[in-house]
């Protein structure tokens, strides 16, 4: 993970608070979104799914203090298309 400025003095912030060192606080902050890339990874995605199919899946995460993160079906399509598009190529 890149962290600039404003990231940095808060990481430091945080690890003199909770008497911890950055680089745990970094993996602290990163560990939620490696645990949905991990998740999101393991799940076996046919490239031609309907709506229903899709959204089947279960795709959904939610994040305390930030919401649900979610992928749409939009998003599903627009990427196969993108992915299909470069294989011609």
């Amino acid at each position: 993970m890149r962290i600039n400025e404003a990231d940095k003095v808060e990481v430091d912030r945080l690890s003199k608070k909770y008497n911890r060192t950055p680089e745990e606080i970094v993996n602290i902050v990163e560990s939620q979104y490696l645990f949905m890339r991990s998740k999101t990874k393991e799940l076996d995605i046919d490239r031609n799914l309907s709506r229903e199919e899709f959204n089947k899946l279960k795709t959904n995460f939610n994040i305390p203090c930030i919401g649900k993160l979610y992928a749409s079906y939009y998003i599903y399509k627009k990427i196969n298309g993108i992915k299909e598009d470069n294989k011609e190529e």
